[in-house]
């Protein structure tokens, strides 16, 4: 990674219609000690839309992705996504709440780049958000 792609803002499309983990991924993102610029999609539909309205060198970096959300499912966004040939390269993480093995696997064979159960306490959460961070854009020296 080039000294010019560390010192740059790392781009996250958040998908998520719940608005407490919204801010909850919010405030774990800003804690991140490189800065992470959110955007916000509250519906599997708005994802979309905002994929497609996004300039190919604005694109975000990488996709969190509720599985259960409204209009589409996560699951029927990361099949789009991923059929995209535009759009399949960026790493895509879903979110959930359940520990359904189901939806885990649902997402791997749908082409998830990773799973990320939403735990009820905040500082696992956010232990967990900076791994899964650092794991896709190297830790910030």
């Amino acid at each position: 990674m080039s000294e010019e792609e560390t010192r740059r803002a790392i781009r996250v499309l958040l998908a998520e219609d719940d608005e407490d983990h919204v801010l909850l991924l919010q405030r774990a993102l800003r804690n991140y000690p490189r800065h992470v610029d959110v955007m916000v999609a509250r519906d599997g539909q708005e994802t979309l839309d905002l994929l497609a309205a996004a300039e190919r060198d604005r694109l975000p970096d990488l996709v969190l992705l509720d599985i259960n959300m409204p209009r589409l499912t996560g699951l029927e966004v990361l099949h789009r996504l991923k059929g995209d040939p535009e759009l399949r390269h960026i790493p895509t993480v879903m979110l959930t709440t359940s520990a359904r093995e189901e939806d885990r696997a649902a997402s791997f064979a749908g082409g998830a780049d990773d799973f990320l159960t939403k735990p009820v306490n905040f500082r696992q959460f956010a232990a967990s958000l900076t791994e899964l961070l650092d794991r896709y854009f190297g830790r910030p020296q």
